[in-house]
């Protein structure tokens, strides 16, 4: 028996599933990013703002079965710096 989280089924109703679609629905948005698996040093261990610069690539996690994009952001929570993550779709949330 799986269980799911509460989040799962927002991935179905706020993403695309063409790639390409999903790249161009992210890309300038500010999101809020709940991280699942692992303790931030920066900020909340579980909530980080994330501005999304450009999407590098679009996977589903053989693992999990979860989609997750590959990108470079501009982490609000360390004072603007630009790096490279991999944000798991359901823990998402659009805010601008």
């Amino acid at each position: 028996m799986q269980i799911q989280r509460p989040t799962q089924n927002r991935e179905l109703r706020l993403f695309p599933q063409n790639p390409v679609h999903l790249a161009s629905t992210l890309t300038g948005k500010t999101v809020r990013y709940e991280n699942f698996h692992n303790k931030s040093s920066v900020a909340d261990p579980k909530v980080r703002t994330f501005k999304i610069k450009s999407i590098e690539d679009v996977c589903k996690s053989e693992a999990s079965g979860s989609r997750y994009v590959t990108a470079k952001v501009q982490d609000v929570d360390d004072g603007g710096t630009e790096k490279y993550r991999n944000l798991i779709l359901d823990g998402i949330e659009v805010i601008v």
